[in-house]
């Protein structure tokens, strides 16, 4: 069972949080996300710090992540002593230049002091294991647990409380920490995007996992952000819910973040997928993360979710539904034949119409493989779609042209959309016309805009939308006034 240790180099890390803030260059860990993020960039910095003999700090800002409902940020005065924060904060406003990140992959010792050497203020350090920027083999050192970085930091009385707590809980042999991400990437502002799905295990995937580890007679506790769905498997699978267990403790709402964390940690296991919270728990335990993508082939997955959806599906909010058609359909993408993927996207945004990207994919599928009249379907319906939810602007617009000329993860469907519109498609100029606007090429797009409403005075289902006129152009002038925002 992994415990979190202390060691004789606590003391050297505890004696760097009594020195006085140093003048000389710094190591830094500047993060402004989750909590998981956070803390495992402050490892680091500790970490990196005691391998070459500078001081370290962290900032700790309060911005949209501390507004969320999604993430457990509060004030650092609430999380760490005050000793703490006067040897190691500092403003994350001053921290904006001077600081170099870590050049990374296969940096050693020496490399690392010529970075700090050559730069104005310091290194900043990720939130990701130092090994992706520091080379393993070439200093072993960073691939070492961190449970005496984690005890050197100086946590508040109640943090402490929390840590005690995870500490005392009984845990059967074989025990597997199954976390399940949600927040903000499944719910929030970043659930209509692609980039962070890696991180989200759906519900067919995780019943799937905690059964298999069931079956083998593990003891199966789920962590996570969405207690609907955490009741509903561990109640029909037998897997045990954190949050009962730590009811009994009181603690605040960051307590329970903590109190997870290291419940986490002392699982045999961890089950999740990439995220910076599982993360954060395996390094404090010198372990590893069992990535869910890595357990479960494509393939299966495929075959799992089907399967899951037709007798559980009904259980699930739609977010969840959408997101589990979404996962099987995007995993195995590059091998799935054109039917399969047809089925896979159309079961993703029936289950959500909210959520445009699978009626991009689903367009841009039906244009690769010669299909333009049904490609222009699919866009036509996602505009209705649009206008449905009852906003401003068009938000498959805006989604296809933050996502495609920003490089984020709809690049591999820009030219399949832009292809159609160039040989005709009425629906496609449209996009074209948003992508020409994040391009701030405002002519090109306003002569697709023209060229699309031709398209919508001879389409029935456009011509009796009175706000679409109205919401294109509030769509475009976003586009034109901040191109590359992340809205």
């Amino acid at each position: 069972m992994c415990t979190i240790a202390t060691k004789s180099p606590l003391a050297r890390l505890r004696s760097k949080v009594q020195r006085p803030p140093s003048a000389d260059k710094i190591i830094i860990a500047r993060q402004s996300d989750g909590l998981g993020e956070r803390l495992n960039a402050l490892l680091n910095a500790m970490r990196l710090s005691d391998l070459l003999g500078v001081d370290y700090r962290f900032t700790w800002p309060m911005g949209i992540v501390a507004k969320s409902p999604h993430h457990a940020i509060v004030p650092a005065e609430e999380i760490f002593t005050a000793d703490f924060l006067a040897a190691h904060l500092i403003d994350h406003r001053d921290t904006a230049n001077g600081f170099e990140l870590l050049a990374g992959p296969d940096d050693d010792l020496d490399s690392v002091r010529a970075q700090l050497a050559a730069a104005e203020r310091g290194l900043r350090v990720p939130a990701r294991p130092l090994s992706t920027r520091i080379d393993p083999e070439a200093v072993p050192a960073i691939t070492r647990g961190f449970a005496d970085e984690f005890a050197a930091v100086g946590f508040q009385p109640q943090i402490l409380a929390a840590i005690e707590a995870a500490r005392s809980v009984p845990l059967g042999e074989g025990s597997v920490g199954l976390h399940l991400r949600a927040g903000d990437i499944l719910f929030g502002r970043y659930r209509t995007w692609t980039h962070s799905w890696y991180k989200i295990v759906s519900p067919p995937v995780a019943r799937a996992l905690i059964e298999r580890n069931r079956a083998t007679g593990s003891e199966v506790l789920v962590f996570g952000q969405d207690a609907e769905l955490i009741g509903e498997l561990c109640t029909s699978t037998g897997a045990i819910d954190v949050s009962v267990i730590r009811e009994s403790h009181h603690l605040t709402r960051t307590g329970e973040a903590i109190f997870d964390l290291v419940l986490l940690s002392r699982c045999e296991r961890i089950v999740a997928g990439h995220s910076g919270f599982a993360i954060q728990a395996a390094s404090i335990a010198a372990s590893s993360v069992h990535n869910h993508l890595d357990l479960i082939p494509p393939e299966e997955v495929i075959e799992l979710t089907r399967d899951d959806m037709a007798r559980n599906g009904d259980r699930y909010n739609p977010v969840h539904r959408e997101f589990a058609w979404w996962a099987a359909f995007y995993g195995a993408r590059h091998d799935l034949d054109y039917t399969t993927a047809a089925e896979l996207l159309t079961y993703a945004f029936t289950a959500d119409p909210t959520n445009p990207r699978a009626r991009l994919h689903l367009a841009a599928l039906h244009y690769a493989h010669g299909k333009p009249e049904l490609g222009d379907d699919v866009l036509v319906d996602a505009l209705l779609a649009d206008v449905d939810m009852g906003g401003k602007t068009l938000a498959s617009v805006l989604l296809f042209s933050l996502l495609t000329v920003r490089g984020y993860d709809m690049r591999e469907i820009l030219d399949d959309i832009t292809g159609a519109a160039d040989a005709g498609s009425g629906p496609a100029v449209l996009y074209r016309a948003g992508l020409m606007a994040e391009r701030a090429d405002a002519d090109s797009a306003a002569r697709d805009v023209a060229s699309f409403r031709a398209f919508a005075a001879q389409d029935a289902r456009l011509t009796e939308l009175d706000q679409l006129d109205a919401m294109i152009d509030r769509t475009i002038q976003k586009r034109l006034d901040r191109p590359g925002h992340v809205w």
